[in-house]
């Protein structure tokens, strides 16, 4: 899994790319909790090039939300599609996160 991390407005923007499994998942974690150190307190995962998310992947984008929303900020999600997708909602996990088709729509609901 690669993150590249671009500061845009008032967010962070993550892209995410590749497998998110048990080896990898707290890197993601631990760069949406970085941003906060900065101040900047919402973080926008553009996920149309990751490919395989397992359950710990699953645990990071969630510890991660729940870190961001304590410090009145937020995780939102764009780009979700193919198997990824499929797991957040077979999972049920969807409807806990801001979903949209790109980055700039996220931006503009913050």
């Amino acid at each position: 899994m690669t993150i590249e991390s671009i500061k845009i407005e008032k967010a962070v923007l993550l892209k995410v790319s590749g497998r998110m499994d048990a080896e990898n998942a707290d890197e993601f974690r631990i760069a949406c909790e970085a941003p906060l150190e900065e101040g900047v307190r919402h973080v926008i995962a553009d996920l149309k090039e990751l490919r395989y998310v397992s359950s710990m992947g699953l645990r990071a984008f969630l510890t991660a939300a729940q870190s961001l929303q304590a410090r009145s900020g937020s995780l939102s999600l764009c780009g979700l599609s193919g198997v990824p997708r499929q797991v957040f909602e077979m999972t049920n996990l969807l409807p806990l996160f801001a979903v949209f088709e790109t980055s700039q729509e996220a931006l503009a609901a913050l």
